[in-house]
């Protein structure tokens, strides 16, 4: 099993000071690594065939229509699932939340928390997460939060 995490905002919380509203976290699952393989390769093509970078990466803001069309037309066919975790950050509260590796471990929780019935053996590959450390205790983290019914086998940043 493939697990796949990504984000979208920021965990800053000044709001008003150039901090997004939302903090977006989802989780891409496929139960099949050659499935995953699959679609991989297939947004390989993709990029070829819309004349972009091999590191191009499909930001849905940044995209016009016509390429985020391609991009779910792309993707369709392959087998995954996948859980989305949106937070309003305006209606946070406690301090907690001032600190952006305790907020993204807290938000990580809880979409594992979602998902745990669901992962066996996961290999989790988190996008953005940090520098080694903060990798490794966010794995010490899910881990032990999770562990209990779900299997994470190991935790790769990208």
């Amino acid at each position: 099993m493939l697990v796949f995490l990504d984000e979208s905002g920021d965990t800053g919380l000044k709001l008003n000071a150039g901090s997004s509203q939302y903090f977006i976290v989802v989780m891409i699952v496929f139960e099949d690594h050659d499935e995953a393989q699959a679609a991989d390769d297939r947004l390989t093509l993709l990029r070829r065939e819309l004349g972009k970078s091999a590191d191009f990466e499909f930001h849905f803001t940044e995209n016009a229509d016509r390429v985020r069309q391609a991009f779910f037309d792309a993707v369709v066919p392959y087998n995954f699932f996948y859980f989305g975790f949106v937070i309003d950050k305006a209606k946070l509260y406690g301090s907690e939340f001032h600190f952006k590796e305790s907020f993204y471990k807290y938000v990580c929780g809880l979409i594992f928390e979602n998902a745990k019935p669901h992962l066996d053996n996961a290999i989790v590959k988190i996008d953005g997460s940090g520098d080694r450390e903060f990798r490794r205790q966010l794995e010490t983290y899910l881990k032990k939060r999770i562990n209990d019914r779900a299997s994470i086998h190991r935790i790769e940043g990208q």
